[in-house]
């Protein structure tokens, strides 16, 4: 009988899921891969930025090619158009995609220089909501002039690899803001109309990549 126990016990800890512990392939379980993702993220960011051998074209294609790496564009992208993504067919996704692509890099750029990007230092983390097993990495972001912005940005873990899937500047959230405006654009001015939005917002140089 003592022996069937032990031999229980023993097989109902073999069922029960490992401790989440550093290294896991979740976000949330690997908080060190995390930090030091989007810090080295920052320094490669950085780098690039502060080449000053670097042409316009060549800086803009280097920052693409980093941020193509670190960012989940399509998940971005779905959630920003939310419920629109799913009535609309095989060929306009292909061109929404295509024209996110090229926004959502224009405009990470963009905001990067009019607050004067300077340095990032992580602060903290904190799990975001959800069964994802997502991390919030808390971020002071330096500028040139002005105080430290505060910036959390949402990390998953997938395949061991790492990838950025929501920012929130100030508390304001990249992907919800974007998902209203983006409603309201296709309300009023219907899906085409939203695709000529963003293609106008894109301020790639003339010959970058794309």
């Amino acid at each position: 009988m003592k022996r069937l126990i032990a031999l229980i016990t023993f097989c109902l800890i073999l069922a029960q899921p490992a401790a989440a512990q550093d290294g896991g392939d979740r976000a949330v379980d690997d908080v060190r891969g995390s930090m030091d993702f989007v810090q080295n993220l920052s320094k490669e960011t950085i780098a690039v930025w502060s080449d000053s051998k670097l042409s316009e074209v060549e800086r803009y294609n280097a920052f693409r090619a980093i941020f193509e790496e670190a960012t989940d564009i399509e998940l971005l992208a779905q959630g920003m158009l939310g419920v629109h993504y799913r009535t609309i067919t095989p060929e306009q996704r292909q061109i929404y995609m295509q024209a996110m692509g090229d926004y959502i890099i224009s405009e990470f750029d963009k905001r990067m220089e009019q607050i004067g990007f300077k340095a990032l230092e992580v602060i903290g983390t904190k799990p975001a909501s959800g069964k994802q097993g997502h991390l919030y990495v808390k971020t002071e972001v330096k500028r040139e002039a002005g105080e430290p912005i505060l910036a959390d940005w949402r990390v998953r873990k997938k395949n061991g690899e790492f990838q950025i899937v929501n920012l929130e500047f100030e508390g304001i959230n990249l992907l919800i803001t974007n998902r209203d405006l983006f409603s309201s654009k296709v309300k009023n001015d219907g899906f085409d109309g939203l695709v000529a939005w963003l293609r106008s917002q894109n301020q790639a140089p003339e010959g970058s990549a794309r």
